[in-house]
Formats: structure tokens, sequence, C-alpha cells
């Protein structure tokens, strides 16, 4: 009798873990579900916002190809962080093929080196229309300011 009764309470306890964990996983699977949904719609957005991004710096660039670019080397200055920043910008068969920093007297080394990743961006971005460098903002905005200008004597 008392095996029976010891089988009897483990099968009990038995049954009672299962409901449990059912109780528990069922809600969890969801919760998984939609979680994975969630990654899906934000990856697919970011593709899309991906695609957006690449048409429009396609489409900035095509406008200013259209606009004519001389060929020839203009210089160009902006206000960074420091004071004046002088670039270089390079126009052959009318698109940009360089743009070099002249002169940044008063620029922090640092900051300066941080914002210089735009200038390889607008010679692929064939623009100036770009987003200015994280951390580096008072610099970039004079380094796309400059090229900005220097663009504008090649388009006239």
């Amino acid at each position: 009798m008392r095996q029976f009764i010891l089988r009897a309470v483990n099968l009990v306890l038995i049954f009672a873990i299962g409901v449990c964990y059912q109780q528990y996983a069922l809600p969890r699977a969801a919760e998984v579900e939609e979680y994975n949904q969630q990654a899906a719609q934000a990856e697919a957005l970011a593709e899309e916002y991906a695609a957006m991004e690449a048409a429009a710096l396609n489409q900035a660039a095509e406008e200013e190809a259209e606009s004519g670019y001389q060929d020839g080397v203009y210089t160009g200055t902006g206000t960074g962080f420091g004071g004046e920043i002088t670039l270089c910008v390079t126009i052959e068969g009318g698109e940009i093929t360089e743009v070099e920093i002249v002169s940044a007297p008063g620029e922090d080394p640092s900051y300066l080196s941080q914002a210089e990743t735009l200038l390889d961006s607008i010679v692929t971005a064939q623009s100036a229309d770009l987003d200015t460098v994280s951390g580096a903002t008072f610099s970039s905005t004079g380094i796309l300011e400059a090229a900005q200008n220097a663009l504008g004597e090649a388009s006239q």
C-alpha cells in the first residue's frame, strides 16, 4: 500500500509539473514568435531604408552630374571646430575624382581625423550633401561647407 501511495504522489507531481510547464512554455513560445516577427519587420524596414538612401544618393549624384561640373581643381572654405577649413576638389570628366584638405590650422587633430572620412564619401556620392560624422560634427560641417563652396564654383 505504501508503494502505491508513493507512486500515486509521484504521478500527481509529474502531472502538476507538466501542467505548470505548459502554462509557462506556451505563452513564452508566443512571445518568441512575436519577437521574431518584429525582428523580421525591422530588418525589412532597414533594407527598405538602405535602398531609399542609396536611391537618394544616386539621384543627388545624377542631379549634380546634370548640373555640369566643369573639369578643374577648385578650392572652397568652410568653418569647422577650430576655424577655417580649406579643401581642394578635383573634377575630371564632370565627376568628383578627389577631395583633399589643403589647410585646417585651428582644427583639433582627433576631430579632423574622424571627419576626414567624409572626403572619400564625397567622391563616392559625387555630392557634398551628406550627413556629418558623429563625434566630429563641427569639423564635418566645415568640410561639407567647403566642399559645397568648391562644387559651387565648379558648377558655374
